[in-house]
């Protein structure tokens, strides 16, 4: 595994706090090893199609993109603002045999660090919508255009905040994952929404609960897609998932943009 690189103090704590709590159950609630069949052969296509050979993970968590881009020969940077996820990432890496580099920094900390252009950034998970200010999710698309080689892509997935917002649902799931329930639920207000996880666990003691909190902004289409133009991007496409479906506003779980930087 290669080093990790720390960046310093990071500005977004409370993001990073967050998923510090969420990392140990992190790989259960995304379902890590049983994802790899599923999503492989979209990935495979985007890359093969798109001559992809190196990569930014942003907001890699515990590094599943990354290694299934490593699977398919990209050489892949990740990067998160949790130490914990990285940490993470690291016991994957010497598991499955796939040295990484590991990033702890923010977005527009990365031009500065890495010494590349990539022909992609990858940015999973909703990770834009911790982006808490229009000018932060600017600076941080700006900040991606400069890590793309011209005609590199930008492949980054979101919830569908159109219809999120539209429906207001409070509880946006309940998984059951070894006698564990995770409860994840909004509290919306005038322009954030508050996105809690509780983790209810039992045992002969009875039932024990766990917390926390952190804050999102929704990532909207009708403001995400001219925020790319203006960062300097062409040839924005919208889809309803990585299968590459069409995105339908009303219906659509996620959004899934891909955006190209032009050629020089």
């Amino acid at each position: 595994m290669d080093p990790t690189i720390n960046a310093g103090p990071d500005p977004e704590r409370n993001i990073a706090g967050f998923y510090d709590w969420l990392a140990p159950d992190y790989d259960q609630m995304t379902g890590f090893e049983k994802r790899f069949a599923h999503e492989k052969p979209f990935f495979r296509l985007l890359v093969e199609n798109n001559g992809i050979r190196s990569a930014v993970d942003a907001g890699c968590g515990t590094g599943f993109h990354s290694f299934l881009l490593a699977q398919l020969g990209v050489d892949v940077t990740a990067v998160d603002v949790s130490p914990i996820m990285i940490e993470g990432l690291r016991k994957h890496s010497s598991a499955l045999g796939y040295p990484i580099k590991a990033v702890v920094a923010g977005f527009s900390d990365l031009p500065g660090l890495l010494k590349l252009p990539a022909d992609a950034v990858f940015c999973m998970g909703n990770t834009l919508a911790h982006m808490l200010s229009r000018e932060q999710l600017c600076e941080s698309l700006g900040a991606f255009h400069t890590l793309l080689k011209p005609g590199g892509i930008l492949f980054a997935q979101t919830l569908n905040y159109d219809r999120i917002l539209a429906t207001r649902e409070k509880i946006q799931s309940v998984k059951e994952i070894g006698g564990t329930t995770f409860i994840r639920y909004y509290e919306y207000h005038a322009e954030n929404i508050l996105f809690t996880i509780l983790k209810l666990t039992r045992d002969a003691a009875g039932v024990h609960h766990a917390v926390q909190s952190v804050e999102l902004r929704p990532v909207l289409t009708k403001e995400i897609v001219p925020m790319l133009e203006d960062a300097g991007f062409v040839d924005v496409r919208l889809f309803g998932g990585i299968t590459m479906e069409q995105f339908d506003p009303s219906e659509s779980k996620d959004l899934v943009l891909i955006a190209r930087k032009a050629s020089a």
